[in-house]
């Protein structure tokens, strides 16, 4: 998947809205891109998982704000590391705009926005593809926009080297769905994830004493494959991605999955 010209294509990162029986919520993506200029119309790929695609389905109607390069990994961890049918993503977050197709724009961490109206949808099995006409649009900063790399480099957290914690010495428990690192030597039971809000059961002992030498980079200690989402950076060992792999925290599928090389 490493060689694959697949993984040359660059895409942009947004938060898609929707709302529906008075309830909003949203979603990372980066499968937002316009297909027509006349008339003016968008592309929307969404995962058939997520709660946005059955509130799309239903209202026809989303907007499109588009993540900035002064977005902080706060916006990614609310729309995209939880899900709307447990959490309100919304709740206590009020850098929002409500636009004229009914739904929320995000106006913090974004440079503009794009509302639309749903022409046609397209089943693709696990997701579906829709096709809208834009409606509201506007610019909000002149702040560039993020793509998947500029997230990985700037905005996703770096993970600590694995082993102990130098300055004390004591254990790191490591979650296995984002990778945050808890430094401690007894993981508390009713610990969360303040990443992706998994429980302490969704953790691992990494060890003590002397830290570990390091090891190539896509290689695990044990030897194991890495293969990342290229969507969130979510990262999967295994020496293959199983072909029906979804991602855990974005939803995207094994399509999305890059094998970090050494």
């Amino acid at each position: 998947m490493a060689d694959n010209p697949i993984y040359k294509l660059t895409y942009g990162l947004f938060v898609v809205t929707a709302n529906e029986n008075g309830k909003d919520n949203g979603c990372i993506t980066n499968t937002v891109g316009q297909v027509t200029s006349e008339p003016n119309r968008v592309s929307l790929t969404v995962n058939k998982a997520n709660l946005t695609h059955d509130m799309i389905m239903s209202t026809g109607k989303f907007t499109a704000s588009i993540i900035s390069r002064e977005a902080d990994f706060e916006l990614i961890k609310r729309f995209g590391f939880q899900s709307g049918r447990d959490a309100d993503k919304f709740a206590g977050f009020a850098d929002v705009k409500r636009v004229e197709n009914g739904t929320l724009a995000v106006t913090k961490g974004t440079n503009s926005f794009i509302s639309a109206s749903v022409c046609q949808s397209v089943d693709l099995g696990t997701h579906t593809m829709f096709i809208a006409d834009v409606g509201e649009m506007a610019m909000l900063s002149a702040a560039r926009s993020a793509d998947y790399a500029y997230y990985l480099e700037n905005i996703k957290p770096k993970p600590k080297a694995v082993g102990t914690d130098e300055s004390t010495g004591q254990t790191i428990w490591r979650c296995t769905i984002c990778g945050y690192e808890y430094v401690g030597e007894e993981l508390p039971e009713d610990f969360i994830c303040p990443l992706c809000k998994h429980p302490a059961s969704d953790f691992e002992k990494v060890g003590g004493g002397k830290a570990p030498e390091a090891v190539p980079a896509g290689v695990t200690e044990g030897g194991r494959i890495i293969w990342r989402c290229t969507v969130c950076g979510y990262e999967y060992e295994g020496d293959t991605l199983p072909d029906d792999y979804v991602c855990p925290i974005c939803g995207v599928d094994a399509a999305n999955f890059e094998k970090v090389s050494k």
